[in-house]
């Protein structure tokens, strides 16, 4: 066995959705491409289906654009995209031969890598995207989405590996979405998983919400994991993934090597520390452990917009029965695995439960296509009580005739007509074409980033902070800038653009 550690770099991709909502442009990228193709990582987690979202819509920038960008700096890794194994599209099921046009697209562009998982782990509902990929040409890795429930034992997520290997797969990976993992967990689990693989690559990705994340970690190093899914230390920890450089310093004294150019690691940490100063960005710290999220596993970000969603509606002080509600509701549709878009489903089910004081007088359009199994096989079926109730609506008889739309390139184009271009096509199978057509108006991606030409942005933001001042001016010849404290405490501010 190798005692070289290989890290497959999370910082683009899920430390950015992690901890910045995928706010990072591509110029910010750009900055510290070089380092990561200095530093020896074994792949780069760059993008997502979502992230080609978001950049169109708040970035206003061409995703497209962005992978050909980064792929003439990055080429000592392969750069990787992660996408759902069933459908590009969550919220509106996009799937068919336009699944292939996509691979293509992707390694026309500079993709080289694909994670694909499907959220109920039916590994048999992959098996067109895992044709479409290795048809493209390009390395497949397949999760195995790990949570934590009575039902999903060691012997499961085996078996779930066995059918994972039937796609074909370069490489399978351990994806702990929730950070449900604990070392005692790792210690059965992994080597469980090692015995059924052999020699074949796997790979682990946790998360730190729980914070024991960097201890699974070593654990399963010791088992005879090499390959770790990390971020560099400003884009980790928190909700994110354990930080590459205290990773490497701990393996090290278990003995392990790794080729990884850690001062180019450090060199990228400096850039994004630096990104996130000037831009008023979070840093990832290390979390307090919570045993109720073991119970609840609410990811981060979806605890974090039901606290926004609840404040708005004045009810914060609800959030603990909400959670406790989830527990309930989990159990009741047969322990979805909490990644999106089952995460979502269940919370805002316990949400309007516990709002109206009255468990499932109001079923979603999502619940109730679960529970027909729109959304796949689930490990143990829905409870028998809440199965009736559902079958017993009217609304479930319109959608029992449901058919999984199968989507192609020319059936997009028919529906839109002349005009874009295929990659622009591909796009408006996430956004509309008004957000298509902003990005177009916003012209070529900016390229050129540096946090030292943001010291404006930056002195506003501490100004902000100072809660004794209820009036600040700054004059500076032809600049000006005035803020006042409104009577709710909030500060307002006008003056020029800065310089």
């Amino acid at each position: 066995m190798s005692n070289e550690i290989r890290i497959v770099d999370t910082t683009l991709r899920d430390g950015n959705a992690s901890l910045w909502g995928e706010k990072m442009s591509t110029a910010m990228m750009l900055g510290a491409a070089p380092l990561m193709n200095r530093a020896g990582f074994g792949a780069i987690d760059a993008t997502a289906v979502s992230h080609f979202e978001y950049a169109v819509r708040y970035l206003r920038e061409n995703p497209w654009e962005r992978m050909r960008l980064l792929s003439k700096v990055v080429t000592g890794a392969p750069l990787g995209m992660m996408m759902l194994g069933t459908t590009l599209n969550l919220f509106r099921h996009v799937a068919g031969p336009i699944v292939g046009t996509w691979m293509e697209h992707l390694k026309a562009n500079g993709v080289r890598r694909v994670q694909v998982m499907e959220s109920s782990n039916n590994m048999a509902d992959m098996t067109e995207t895992a044709r479409y990929a290795k048809e493209s040409g390009i390395e497949l890795g397949v999760a195995l989405v790990f949570t934590h429930s009575e039902v999903h034992t060691d012997e499961y997520y085996v078996q779930r590996a066995r059918d994972a290997l039937a796609l074909r797969p370069d490489m399978i990976y351990l994806k702990d979405p929730g950070g449900l993992l604990t070392p005692e967990r790792t210690r059965t689990i992994v080597p469980a998983l090692l015995r059924e693989l052999g020699d074949f690559p796997f790979e682990l990705h946790s998360h730190c919400t729980t914070g024991v994340a960097p201890l699974c970690y070593l654990e399963a190093a010791k088992a005879g994991v090499r390959t770790f899914h990390t971020a560099v230390s400003p884009l980790a920890h928190g909700p994110s993934q354990p930080a590459t450089e205290t990773f490497l310093a701990n393996v090290r004294r278990l003995g392990l090597t790794t080729a990884v150019d850690e001062t180019a690691v450090a060199a990228m940490a400096g850039h994004f520390r630096a990104v996130a100063k000037a831009e008023g960005l979070p840093l990832g710290t290390p979390v307090e452990y919570d045993a109720f999220q073991f119970e609840h596993q609410v990811p981060g970000g979806v605890i974090s917009n039901l606290k926004r969603q609840l404040a708005q509606l004045g009810v914060q002080q609800r959030l603990p029965e909400i959670l406790e509600e989830t527990v309930r509701v989990r159990k009741e549709l047969g322990y979805p695995i909490m990644v999106t878009p089952f995460s979502q489903f269940v919370v805002t089910q316990a949400t309007v439960n516990v709002i109206q004081g009255e468990r499932y007088r109001t079923l979603s359009d999502e619940v109730i296509r679960f529970a027909l199994g729109h959304y796949g096989k689930q490990v143990r079926p829905v409870d028998a009580n809440l199965l009736d109730r559902i079958h017993g609506l009217p609304r479930t008889k319109d959608l029992l005739a449901w058919d999984p739309p199968r989507i192609s390139l020319e059936d997009l184009r028919r529906e839109v007509g002349a005009g874009p271009s295929d990659e622009e096509l591909l796009l408006l199978a996430l956004v509309s074409r008004e957000d298509l057509d902003a990005m177009r108006a916003a012209g070529p991606i900016r390229t050129q980033y540096s946090a030292s030409r943001r010291p404006l942005a930056a002195f506003v933001r501490e100004l902000a902070k100072q809660e004794s001042a209820s009036f600040i001016s700054v004059q500076r010849d032809d600049f000006s800038l005035v803020m006042r404290r409104n009577a709710g405490g909030a500060q307002q501010a006008s003056g020029g653009a800065e310089r």
